[in-house]
């Protein structure tokens, strides 16, 4: 199985020092994933510095910091772990991915933790923190999440109409 971990344009360092520790990678393989993928933005330091210590480890990890989609590794993993940036989670949920969302704490205001929380209400995704991540992987590859629904763009088309008093005929 393939794990992508991505924490969005900016750094979160606590991120990627917990999805590179020995501790949690070394649990990847017995949870059954053979990959590793990380987009690590501004943390580059910290995942270079982490996966030389890792090149003995069952697993293949690789890392970038950015690129201008992120759609074909968000498709092609089994299991996403995500900052909880809107943009990344609803890529992730309409590919149909599992995802795990990890609220960046360093960040100014609740916005992401207010959505994160949100999603796991709903049963969307399964809102996790950095000091727990192999048992919040361990729940995501158990959990079943419900599907996320598809768009509807009449709707807002609707509410517009409706806020301007426009009426259809």
């Amino acid at each position: 199985m393939k794990l992508f971990v991505t924490v969005g344009s900016t750094g979160f360092d606590d991120l990627v020092e917990a999805a590179t520790s020995i501790s949690f990678v070394s649990n990847l393989s017995t949870l059954g994933f053979s990959s590793l993928l990380i987009q690590y933005g501004a943390s580059k330091d910290i995942f270079l510095r982490n996966t030389k210590d890792l090149r003995e480890c069952d697993i293949e990890i690789q890392g970038y910091d950015y690129k201008t989609t992120i759609e074909h590794d968000i498709a092609m993993a089994d299991l996403v772990i995500s900052h909880s940036g809107s943009g990344t989670i609803l890529q992730a949920l309409r590919l149909h991915k599992k995802l795990v969302v990890i609220v960046n704490e360093s960040l100014l205001g609740n916005h992401q933790t207010e959505l994160a929380q949100a999603m796991a209400t709903k049963n969307y995704v399964v809102y996790g923190d950095i000091s727990n991540l192999v048992d919040t992987v361990f729940k995501a590859s158990k959990h079943h999440l419900e599907p996320f629904p598809e768009p509807n763009v009449a709707l807002f088309a609707a509410a517009l109409d409706k806020q301007m008093g426009f009426t259809l005929n």
